[in-house]
């Protein structure tokens, strides 16, 4: 074992010389000839083939016959790959020629005894030719291994590129020990969790199970266990051949000490993948509480657009303590965590991968709860600073034991035992399916590209092992096996006493550190969050996540917003004197569909009445929701009511001094899509920016992009030189009159949204940009067509609106009305409606009197219970293209003063006077010389 260990440190060694001979048989030829008659031979052979191209001379110079110790050379790799690439095709694959092995090689690894384990279920019956083909609905691919040739046929697409690098593998190990491989047939399932249930296959008048080779499986399931494709490589997210990882991991270890690092337990990974992941986050550092992790979510999408230049291995070895969580099953962060010297905390998993078989509880990790696992990881972070010499040999222990168990070498070995155990099951003889193709290194590595042939290169075997495989360990007998299980479940009960007030058996050869406190640090919030969907079906009711993103500190500087923010004094001027006390927001409950309140940064919504379709709590509350995490701790506590129908209720007629009535000053404060100049209803943001899903139309960020390359498709001269409207007349007098118009430079269109069964086909916003004009009219009050049509590029022609909604105040004609694109743009980026969304609940929120409380019957709302219980379909779609991924890199932008009294005075006459009249005289002009035409 000390000799093996000696030769690991050498796995980034190259080997220039390499030998292509072929094998004519298994047992090879010794030379039992005189000294100077075996020397004169090679040397007569070696200069055939050299004069021949297919033999290096300069190799033999380093030969020499071991007779004494066993040194089993590591991997090497040769940067001149593949070896054929160019040559003639459909040539005859290099075979390495077979080495005699000097002595015995070393026992194995202990957890290679569970391979026994793993076949155990076809120790007696074999696999049968049926046996294979019932494996065959599950597998992703075969494997077909014949005289030391590679075949394999493929059934389906794996995830990435799993299949490739596992048979990359396969074609490495047949390098690595070339001629030692029997014939064989395997079928492998390249997902994630394992499906051959041990409960289908009890008892004597069931069959035998189907053989399922896949990365790991589970007390409940009988898949056999493999290596899997990240040892040679995961390109997809940059992570490096195991050879090449354990070096760098190495020196990344030696960057901080043991002593040095942050004293708290670090986990980054992605959440997304299951229910634990997510959960886990709950115990993340916030102003709740410190359970001493520190958690961040990686975003593997922006991770490749950047280089992965957060996501290097070795530059994650900072702390303590590292976190192990499975995700959808086992996760292939297992062995890079366990690597890094620090004290692997490994929460209780559901899945076995084939190396976490052979390591210990307090030997070689500390486990930790999945239930209740916040408290329990901070438990063992507590312990590990008050023990600090133990908590510093339990991660260099498991640190060993992956770089010196789980080295490549081991994992050749593993693979190679496997394979020759399992092929002693078989009663048929393997044969080559049609379709099946055989695989070679060439065949494999030619037509790579990028990192995919890189980490090919890196991870192929240039030369046969020098050393026979490890000496296969015996089977557990049942006394053993139960041993084992008993010896793992003891010392996590061990861990669960120590948590409960006990004290824990580990031998006190170490001093405790009884005056060791955590040095208190400002930490920001991860970069990323996500939802944390429950996938748990015994928890029939989502509910919210324990802690929400702290208060934010942006990087940038907040710019000034738009004029149009300037009209939110203008919207809460008549509680301006008065505030809004309680009382006062009481006589608005009747007029509101929903109470919404903000209170620590979470929401709670009550609800009065049921609104028209989902413009109440699926889309607008959302909206709020996401401003939340757009902006955290930036929004006040506030309770506030909303209407969400068209037409406007609180009017101004109804608050001004009259004889004979008591009018009741200041009028109750509600909130609504649109206002009047004869109402006092709060304007805020229309549900549609995140998405009306009832008609097929997206939310505003991606619904802009997507006009915007509809304007391209046709060019304003090129476009049709008439005014163009769609929509429904239905809801309005006004729209019906304008479809009683028959005139051919209006082109009027119908809309019936019952119809669009067909899929919307005909009401694609972004498909409607062809015409020079577009005409904007009102429905039953403001419109959300609005700035779809705006946001066109032609000129738009607004019939004259009654209501406004928060930004069309501060269009005025001739300006804006055509081309309306610089506008639309700059003034209605995705980030302002959240910017609106911001400084309206922050003005509104100084003028409350009173005491925010939450009332009863009211429930707490959040993007989990508002996304995760929808299944599919548009509106799920539309809350995730709208889920705000990441707090604003800069704070809400700055709200401009109020219109001075003479300032907006000249605003409304220079819009409705001067402009209006204008263009009144124009039409007036434009009629009087179409009725002298026609006279004519």
């Amino acid at each position: 074992m000390v000799q093996r260990k000696s030769t690991k440190r050498n796995n980034s060694d190259t080997q220039t010389n390499h030998v292509f001979i072929k094998t004519v048989s298994y047992q090879g030829k010794r030379i039992a000839k005189a000294t100077l008659l075996l020397v004169f031979s090679i040397f007569i052979s070696s200069g055939l083939l050299r004069f021949l191209g297919c033999f290096d001379f300069t190799t033999l110079a380093g030969l020499k016959q071991v007779t004494t110790t066993i040194i089993k050379p590591p991997i090497k790799t040769l940067h001149r790959f593949p070896r054929q690439c160019g040559v003639v095709q459909n040539q005859t694959q290099p075979v390495f020629e077979l080495r005699n092995s000097h002595s015995r090689p070393s026992t194995c690894p202990s957890y290679f005894r569970w391979i026994h384990e793993d076949l155990r279920p076809w120790r007696e019956t074999g696999v049968t030719r049926g046996m294979l083909e019932k494996a065959r609905r599950k597998a992703h691919f075969r494997v077909i291994i014949i005289d030391g040739r590679v075949y394999v046929k493929k059934y389906r697409r794996a995830i990435e590129t799993r299949d490739t690098f596992t048979l990359w593998g396969i074609v490495q190990l047949l390098q690595w020990y070339p001629g030692r491989l029997p014939d064989l047939e395997l079928l492998f399932d390249a997902d994630d969790r394992p499906t051959v249930r041990s409960s289908d296959y009890r008892g004597q008048q069931h069959p035998a199970p189907p053989p399922v080779f896949r990365y790991c499986s589970n007390d409940a399931n009988l898949d056999i266990v493999f290596p899997d494709w990240s040892f040679w490589g995961w390109a997809e997210l940059n992570i490096k051949p195991w050879a090449k990882s354990l070096v760098a991991i190495e020196e990344g270890n030696k960057m901080t000490q043991w002593e040095d690092r942050v004293p708290y337990a670090y986990w980054r990974g992605n959440p997304n993948v299951a229910r634990t992941r997510r959960d886990l986050l709950r115990c993340n550092v916030s102003d709740q509480g410190d359970w001493n992790t520190r958690l961040y979510i990686n975003d593997w999408a922006t991770e490749f657009k950047e280089g992965f230049k957060n996501s290097n291995l070795e530059n994650q070895y900072t702390h303590r303590y590292k976190i192990y969580i499975e995700g959808w099953a086992w996760s292939v962060s297992e062995k890079y965590i366990m690597a890094c010297d620090s004290m692997t905390l490994y929460v209780r998993p559901t899945y076995y991968d084939f190396l976490i078989r052979g390591m210990v509880p307090l030997q070689h990790y500390w486990p930790i709860r999945d239930l209740g696992k916040c408290r329990s990881l901070k438990h063992a972070v507590h312990w590990g600073n008050t023990h600090l010499d133990q908590a510093r040999k339990i991660g260099e222990e498991g640190s060993r034991y992956i770089r010196e168990e789980v080295n490549m070498e081991y994992v050749y070995d593993y693979m190679f035992h496997l394979m020759n155990e399992y092929a002693k099951l078989l009663k048929f003889k393997p044969e080559i399916p049609l379709g099946a193709k055989e695989i070679t290194t060439d065949s494999m590595g030619c037509p790579a590209k990028g990192r995919w042939r890189d980490f090919m290169a890196e991870s192929m075997v240039m030369s046969p092992s020098e050393v026979s495989p490890c000496e296969m360990p015996l089977p557990y007998s049942t006394l053993e096996l139960k041993e084992v299980l008993e010896r793992k479940a003891n010392l996590t009960r061990q861990v669960e006493l120590l948590l409960a007030g006990g004290r824990i058996k580990l031998t006190p050869i170490f001093t405790r550190n009884t005056f060791f406190t955590i040095p208190k640090k400002t930490l920001t919030i991860p970069f990323n969050f996500t939802l944390q969907c429950t996938l748990d079906k015994n928890i029939t009711t989502q509910t919210c996540p324990a802690s929400y993103p702290e208060k934010w500190n942006p990087k940038d500087d907040p710019e000034t917003c738009p004029d149009y923010f300037r009209w939110i004094h203008k919207d809460l001027e008549p509680w301006r004197e008065t505030g809004i006390t309680r009382e006062t927001l009481e006589r608005a409950r009747d007029k509101a569909h929903f109470r919404l309140i903000i209170k620590g940064g979470r929401v709670y919504v009550h609800r009065n009445m049921r609104s028209f379709q989902t413009r109440d709590v699926f889309i607008t509350i959302w909206g709020i929701l996401q401003l939340l995490r757009m902006y955290p701790g930036q929004v006040p506590d506030l309770e506030l009511l909303f209407q969400c129908h068209d037409l406007l209720q609180i009017w101004r007629r109804d608050y001004r001094p009259r004889r004979g009535v008591n009018v009741t000053w200041p009028p109750p404060p509600v909130f609504h899509y649109c206002g009047h100049d004869g109402a006092f209803n709060i304007v805020f943001p229309d549900w549609s920016f995140w998405g009306w899903p009832e008609i097929n139309i997206k939310e505003w960020n991606k619904l802009s992009k997507a006009i915007s390359e509809g304007i391209k498709k046709v060019k304003w001269k090129e476009r049709k030189p008439y005014a163009y409207w769609k929509g429904n007349p239905g809801v309005a007098r006004i729209r019906r009159d304008l479809m009683r118009y028959h005139d051919p430079m209006i082109h009027l269109i119908h809309q019936v949204y019952i119809y669009n069964g067909i899929g919307f086909r005909t009401s694609n916003l972004a498909d409607q940009c062809t015409h020079r004009y577009k005409i904007y009219i009102e429905g039953r009050a403001w419109s959300v067509s609005e700035k779809y049509i705006l946001a066109c590029d032609s000129m738009s022609l607004l019939i004259k609106p009654f209501y406004f909604d928060f930004i069309t105040r501060s269009l005025v004609p001739m300006e804006h009305y055509w081309p309306i694109l610089d506008f639309i743009k700059n003034a209605m980026t995705s980030s302002l409606p959240s910017n609106g969304a911001t400084t309206i609940p922050k003005s509104y929120g100084k003028l409350m009197k009173m005491n925010v409380e939450v009332p009863e019957g009211a429930k707490e709302v959040c993007p989990e219970t508002m996304a995760c219980p929808v299944k599919g379909g548009r509106m799920r779609q539309y809350m995730d293209d709208s889920l705000i991924m990441s707090p604003s890199s800069k704070g809400s932008c700055e709200m401009p003063p109020p219109f001075e009294e003479d300032e907006l005075k000249k605003f409304l006459e220079k819009k409705k006077k001067s402009v209006e009249k204008e263009v009144e005289k124009w039409t007036n002009e434009y009629w009087e010389e179409q009725k002298k035409s026609l006279q004519h």
